[in-house]
Formats: structure tokens, sequence, C-alpha cells
């Protein structure tokens, strides 16, 4: 019996985002094109947003995760002829060992908001349009 998985969601829950398409990428131009993204992504949210620094990781199997800092990462998700620059909170082992320690979850939350402009800038400088996402409020879901 085959089991169903569900599909990949272009950016990981919670996540500020940008998108732009990638669809007309010829496949013998894909690989370059995918290595400026990934480049143009890494030292342009960087130029921006200090704190972060390059990282090589992975949110599952189809979020790459390119920087991070204390609190978020920015990552890239291709998908469906669409790319995702995307920033949010982290998710790996070490940051949920924080996290039942101290509470680090909400100074990261916090900071993801204030934030949130300047990423958006900075996503439509390397050419992603930003989405309009909502900000993450898991207490709502209660309601």
């Amino acid at each position: 019996m085959r089991q169903a998985t569900a599909p990949a969601r272009l950016w990981p829950d919670g996540a500020q985002v940008g998108c732009r398409p990638v669809s007309g990428i010829l496949p013998g131009e894909w690989l370059q094109a995918y290595t400026a993204m990934v480049a143009s992504i890494r030292t342009g949210m960087a130029r921006e947003m200090r704190s972060f620094a390059p990282v090589h990781r992975w949110r599952g199997t189809a979020h790459r995760v390119l920087l991070r800092n204390p609190y978020a990462d920015i990552g890239l998700t291709c998908l469906d002829g669409q790319a995702a620059v995307w920033i949010g909170e982290r998710i790996d082992h070490h940051y949920r060992i924080r996290c039942e320690w101290s509470d680090v979850s909400g100074p990261a939350h916090h900071w993801l908001a204030s934030i949130a402009p300047t990423f958006a800038a900075c996503a439509e400088r390397i050419g992603f349009t930003p989405i309009d996402t909502p900000i993450d409020q898991p207490w709502l879901e209660a309601a």
C-alpha cells in the first residue's frame, strides 16, 4: 500500500516571504541561475541584517536554510516554478533546547516583527516580491 504524502509548501509555516518565478529558466542554465540566486540572497540579506551568518542546513526536504542568527533562519525554497525567500523563527534542536531553559521564543517573535520591513525591502531589492502573510499567532488557533 502506498502512503500519501502531503505536498510541500512553498515556505515554512509562520514565515515572512518574498517570491519570484523561476519557470522560464532553461534546464541547462538552472544550476548557474540557482547558484546566483543563493549568492544574491546571502550577500543582500547579510548586508542589511548583519546578525546573520551563512549556514548550510535544511528544514525538512524542501526548505534550504542559507543564513542564521540566534533567533531566525533565512532560507530559499524552489517549487512548481516559483522561488521563495523567507525568514522565520528557528526550529532546530539547539534553538529548542535554549527555549526550554529560557523564554527565547517571545523575544524572537518581537524581533521578527521589528525586522519585517527590512526583510521585505531587502527581498525586493534582490528581485523577490514581498507577500503579505499573517503573523504567526498560535493562540488564535485555539479560539
